[in-house]
């Protein structure tokens, strides 16, 4: 049997109201992280950012994109990751490298101290969630301020804040000996109105659901990073470890990949809008080319002076007659 490695496990806790996901990413945040020369640190959160992206985005009805954005004054000043409703993922972040040594040589207790730690590394700002379905459909958007020392804590401010919807994260980054052999594992709970169970809202019954609730988010809490993390341990072992009194049931999981979404005629599309003489103008010194660089998986997009010529001379075409 294949053992699943990518993939978000969605399950709910029949005997208390309350419903989860359960994630665990090792080739997908390895792929995204090595695309790229980040510190450790940032490296760290940019695991993390991805499997609360993954979590939140599996909660939600969409057939579309997902984005998870945010927006800071740290030297970690920005972290974007996009999750489609396939199951494709790409991932990246500005970081300041010298402010970040800085901040590291300056902290007592170093990379230790500061790993995961929003506040420091992040700074004041906000995080934004977007579901864009195309076209036909509005757009949505909801957008809280970084409040947390951690992004669990931020994610759980903004369902508290905007949701007014009781929910708990648990995510636990792993790096290997090796240095890139990052792993991540995460767990989502979120507590569903009573309305949503179909029961008379009366004190005792809330009594009860504070209790579930509690007792739920105490198990969860009691999940290690290794069992998170352990390929060996698949989730429906460790949902049931976890939650086996709660009376756990399981749906089909989805799987996930990293596949960015750049290409050729997207740059292309971008270009024709331009003159050819400022197009010549862009050219590098070096290669004589027009070039474009994916900030999501660094694949470089080379126009030289030919290119561009048959790029505008196509976009000049007049149109063919027009058929009634």
């Amino acid at each position: 049997m294949q053992i699943a490695v990518d993939f978000c496990q969605p399950f709910t806790l029949e005997h208390s109201n309350i419903r989860g996901r359960f994630v665990r990413l090792g080739p997908t945040v390895q792929t995204i992280i090595g695309q790229h020369d980040y510190p450790p640190l940032a490296n760290h959160l940019l695991a993390e950012i991805t499997a609360l992206a993954v979590l939140l985005s599996s909660a939600l009805k969409y057939d579309g994109l997902f984005t998870l954005q945010t927006s800071s004054d740290g030297p970690v000043s920005m972290l974007v990751v996009d999750v489609d409703s396939d199951g494709n993922v790409r991932a990246c972040l500005r970081v300041d490298e010298d402010r970040l040594t800085a901040m590291i040589a300056a902290e007592e207790g170093g990379e230790d101290a500061l790993r995961g730690n929003v506040t420091k590394l992040m700074g004041h700002g906000h995080i934004a969630f977007t579901v864009d379905q195309g076209d036909d459909t509005e757009r949505y958007q909801g957008i809280v301020s970084l409040e947390g020392e951690t992004l669990e804590q931020c994610a759980e401010a903004y369902f508290r804040q905007s949701e007014q919807l009781e929910t708990s994260f648990k995510i636990m980054v792993h790096r290997g000996e090796t240095g890139d052999d990052w792993w991540v594992g995460g767990v989502f709970l979120q507590r569903l109105p009573v309305s949503a169970s179909g029961d008379a809202a009366t004190p005792e019954l809330a009594l009860e659901n504070d209790e579930n609730w509690n007792r739920s988010v105490v198990l969860m809490h009691s999940a290690t990073e290794t069992e998170l993390v352990d390929i060996s341990l698949s989730a429906h072992d460790l949902i049931w470890r976890l939650f086996h009194e709660e009376d756990p049931r399981v749906f089909d999981p989805l799987h996930l990949q990293f596949k960015c979404r750049c290409s050729r005629a997207k740059i292309e599309g971008a270009l024709k809008v331009y003159p050819l003489t400022e197009l010549l103008d862009m050219r590098e010194a070096d290669s004589g080319e027009v070039a474009a660089t994916c900030q999501f998986c660094k694949t470089r997009y080379g126009f030289n002076e030919a290119d561009l010529r048959l790029l505008k001379a196509e976009g000049d075409a007049p149109e063919g007659p027009h058929i009634p």
